[in-house]
């Protein structure tokens, strides 16, 4: 009989243990749902943060009225300095912001100019020559008024501006607008009460409280106009200007670069300043260079100038949209060089001009409202100049034209009284506003940014008008993203990605499209190089290697994944590209010595007889890794006479096409997919000829015969490839700068084997798993019905674990689509969309990693970035999503057996 108190406690115990066990299931039940959910929130987490940067760039730009300032009546104001005698005739030829929006000046055709407050509307100051009398002529004294200024081009900077004369002269004008910070408590006390509601004047300054404390200080001081420079007897009809910045903030020694015409010639002139650093005199020396334009072409008239980026030419436009470039000569002439008729010119009248940011681009308005950008490119020809973009404007002619001084948009006032902002690249319309109600009080004005490009206006002759623009990222759009831009300097639309440029006057180019090629390229050759070796390897080890093997075997594979990939990328860069460059014939040889000794190998292994061949199955992975540097040196032997014999002695230099023709290029292509192709033809069609040929006889016979096919097919696959490039060399096409290019040292080869060995792990692991997971009657099964140990493999095994085949080689596609430091440092981090296995590339990745430490915060490269590393995203998104849906699919079917 049993003890009851034995069976309490038992009982008890149990007891206890079960509420024990029961309390451990709660808790483990709450940690895995947390850490689920943890998991799901804090990838919707990246996900928002991402799309948060992303977003803005895509938000509507907006325009807001900033004023109307009169500029009919300015000399009416008696704080006037320096105002002429008379005011009759003076009309606003050019005008000005500064970059606070606070003061506005206009320059008025009677050489004068009058500083304005924007919010207040009042006339602050009058500016005027103080050598008058100096520059009346002898013959008619002093009395006689200044010429009037009747075409004037300003500086980006508003700082400098060149005026064309009626007497045939152009005179520089420079003026500084001077911002100091100071305290409230150093103001005076009208000004203090004044500036209680935000704003007071004083003297030409205008005064502004700041949300610091400070109060900021602004003035319009140091306007010279400059001596005038006679060039001609007819009055000037345009002008051009360009100021370079200062070398230093040390010197402010400058060359200024003008051109001017008077309608029947051009002049190309520079004005050296040098100022003395102890002294501070300015010394000036001019140079002049002319030509006669030539007259009577299509009656047209010339109506723009455009000084080149460098100085190195000008370039004319007349109306019927037909631009001459200029180049100057030592003996101080102009040489007309390329020309290039727009098609404002071929299909309408072109009304104005003005050029674009970098001054590379020229944009013309014309008569049919359309807005044309013409630019000096490189082609195979040469320099030519080319309509690189062109749009429909928004009514009517184009009646004003200004250029942005900080980025490639353009503005234009139209007949129709409607203005507009495009952005020139992408020919994309960012606003559309209303000028004026009264279309007649704009058809004679013009449009202009402020320096800083924050305000838009419109010029005529009885007011300015200002709006404040809201365009945060011009540049952002799906087509200059994605699509095929046509860039300065460039032949045709590309895709093309430069992020940074040498100076503020570059073209930032954000084309996505390099990026994403980069990426698959990286990804298909290390996928094309790491996964067919590592899935082999998983099968040999599951299927055909011993377990004591295996159990060896495998730790050291799967420490393999612990190698940092900065090693990888450092040993690849630094110690594996001069080898590869030093001997790539011998290392693409070696790739194909090596697997023709695996599958001769194979072949021979076969001949052995049945009981031989399984007492010597431990000696089969020795064999296959001594394998290796048999091939290896085999190909080192050999490497020599076979680039001697198809590539005329080097590959590399046949690379570049410096010798041989395509053939050699087309047969080693083609060498892949004609073997391919021969495997199937007899595995395939001739398979069951095959099979009942085998049937006929023994197996040790059969086996002969077998390697003989072997050796037929290898043969065939010789022949067949050398044939097919053969005849596609004989219709002049050479693989030479379309698949095949210049051999670089950090190329996609090099790159796919380093990334190829950091996948090998991964997708090896997972699929030994996988096969090892197969149940054991499957195999039985198989074998039990007279299958081989291979048909078994191939047959049974591989399809049953196919889904967790395909997850590993998911989990090494995103691991190499994810990869960073091996791209960075041995791809040679080139933005390019080139096939070429031989030439380098970029990724989003190593964009990111280089990038987005030097982008400015805010700035259209920064949230570009943001849109970069959310593609990446979705790329890893979409591919587990689809390794999932292929996974179940397999697992269905999988589980029928």
């Amino acid at each position: 009989m049993k003890n009851p108190e034995s069976q309490i406690t038992r009982y008890r115990r149990d007891r206890n243990s079960s509420w024990w066990v029961r309390v451990s299931d709660r808790i483990a039940k709450q940690v895995i749902t947390v850490g689920g959910i943890g998991t799901i929130l804090v990838v919707m987490l990246v996900v928002f943060v991402l799309l948060g940067n992303v977003v803005p760039m895509f938000r509507a730009n907006s325009l807001a009225t900033l004023g109307t300032i009169s500029v009919a009546s300015q000399f009416s104001v008696a704080s006037q300095v320096d105002a002429p005698e008379a005011s009759d005739g003076s009309v606003p030829v050019a005008c000005g912001v500064d970059e606070y929006a606070e003061l506005l000046w206009v320059l008025h055709s009677t050489c004068s100019i009058t500083v304005h407050s924007i919010e207040t509307g009042k006339l602050l100051s009058t500016h005027s020559p103080k050598d008058a009398p100096k520059d009346a002529p002898k013959d008619e004294g002093s009395g006689r008024s200044l010429p009037s200024i009747v075409c004037c081009s300003v500086a980006d900077n508003d700082a400098s501006m060149l005026a064309g004369c009626s007497d045939g002269s152009v005179r520089p004008i420079t003026l500084s607008i001077v911002v100091e910070f100071v305290r409230a408590a150093e103001l005076n006390d009208s000004i203090s009460e004044a500036l209680k509601s935000g704003v007071a004047l004083d003297d030409g300054t205008v005064y502004r409280s700041m949300p610091s404390g400070l109060v900021r200080k602004q003035t319009v001081s140091d306007i010279i106009f400059h001596k005038p420079i006679d060039i001609s007897t007819r009055p000037i009809t345009s002008v051009d200007w360009r100021t370079p910045q200062s070398a230093s903030s040390f010197d402010e020694s400058q060359t200024w670069t003008w051109g001017a015409s008077d309608g029947e010639s051009i002049v190309l002139g520079t004005v050296d300043n040098q100022v003395n650093s102890f002294t501070g005199s300015i010394t000036q020396q001019s140079k002049n260079w002319k030509a006669s334009y030539p007259t009577g072409v299509s009656e047209s008239k010339l109506i723009a100038l455009m000084v080149g980026s460098r100085s190195e030419h000008i370039e004319s436009l007349d109306s019927a949209g037909k631009i001459i470039v200029w180049t100057p000569t030592s003996d101080g002439k102009l040489v007309s060089g390329i020309s290039h008729t727009s098609l404002a010119g071929t299909e309408s009248k072109a009304l104005i001009g003005t050029a674009l940011l970098g001054r590379s681009t020229f944009m013309i308005g014309s008569k049919s409202g359309h807005i044309e950008g013409v630019a000096l490119t490189s082609t195979d020809a040469g320099q030519e100049l080319l309509s690189i973009h062109r749009f429909a404007g928004e009514g009517g002619a184009v009646q004003g034209l200004a250029a942005s001084p900080e980025g490639r948009l353009v503005a234009a006032a139209f007949e129709s009284g409607k203005g507009a902002v495009y952005y020139v690249p992408t020919n994309r319309k960012l606003l559309e506003w209303t000028l004026d109600a009264n279309h007649d009080s704009v058809a004679d004005g013009h449009v202009f940014f402020s320096a800083n490009a924050a305000c838009v206006g419109s010029l005529n002759d009885k007011q300015v008008k200002l709006w404040r623009l809201q365009i945060p990222f011009p540049e952002a759009s799906i087509g200059s993203f994605f699509g095929r831009i046509w860039y300065e300097g460039y032949p045709a639309p590309q895709h093309v990605w430069q992020s940074s440029t040498g100076n503020v006057q570059g073209e930032y180019k954000f084309g996505f499209m390099p990026l994403i090629f980069g990426t698959l390229k990286a990804t298909f050759y290390s996928m094309l190089i790491g996964a067919p070796i590592a899935l082999m390897a998983a099968i040999f080890g599951s299927e055909f290697m011993n377990s004591r093997w295996r159990a060896r075997v495998k730790p050291i594979i799967e420490l393999m994944a612990s190698v940092p990939s900065v090693v990888l990328g450092f040993i690849g860069a630094l110690v594996l590209a001069p080898i590869l460059r030093d001997n790539l014939m011998m290392v693409l040889l070696s790739v194909a010595t090596v697997l023709f000794l695996f599958v001769f190998t194979a072949h021979l292994w076969l001949v052995i007889p049945s009981p031989t061949a399984i007492r010597l199955r431990y000696f089969r992975l020795p064999i296959l890794f001594a394998l290796i540097p048999l091939g290896v040196a085999i190909a080192n032997r050999s490497s020599g006479t076979v680039e001697a014999a198809i590539f005329g002695g080097d590959v590399v230099q046949w690379l570049s096409n410096r010798n041989g023709s395509g053939w050699a290029g087309w047969f080693c292509l083609a060498l892949m997919p004609v073997s391919i192709l021969v495997a199937w033809v007899v595995s395939g069609p001739l398979g069951p000829y095959v099979q009942a040929y085998a049937r006929t006889m023994s197996s040790f016979r059969f086996s002969l015969v077998n390697l003989g096919i072997f050796g037929l097919s290898t043969l065939a696959v010789l022949l067949i490839a050398a044939l097919s490039a053969w005849a596609v060399a004989a219709m002049g096409w050479d693989p030479r700068g379309s698949v095949l290019g210049p051999y670089q040292e950090r190329n996609a080869l090099l790159v796919g084997a380093i990334l190829g060995f950091a996948i090998i792990p991964l997708i090896y692991t997972i699929s030994e798993d996988a096969l090892q997971s197969v149940p054991q009657h499957l195999r039985s099964a198989s074998l039990a019905c007279g299958a081989s140990t291979w048909q078994t493999t191939i047959r049974v095994v591989v399809p049953t674990a196919m889904s967790g085949l395909f997850s590993a080689l998911m989990i090494g596609f995103g691991r190499a689509v994810g990869e960073t430091m091996v791209v960075l440092m041995a791809a040679g981090n080139t933005p390019v969309m080139d096939i070429n296995p031989m030439n380098g590339y970029r990724t989003l990745s190593a964009t990111l990693a280089t990038e987005l430490p030097e982008a400015a915060r805010g700035s259209t490269h920064f949230h570009a970035l943001f849109l970069a590393a959310f593609l990446l995203f979705c790329f890893t998104m979409v591919a587990n999503t689809f390794a999932e849906i292929v996974r179940m699919r397999f697992r269905k079917r999988a589980f029928q057996l």
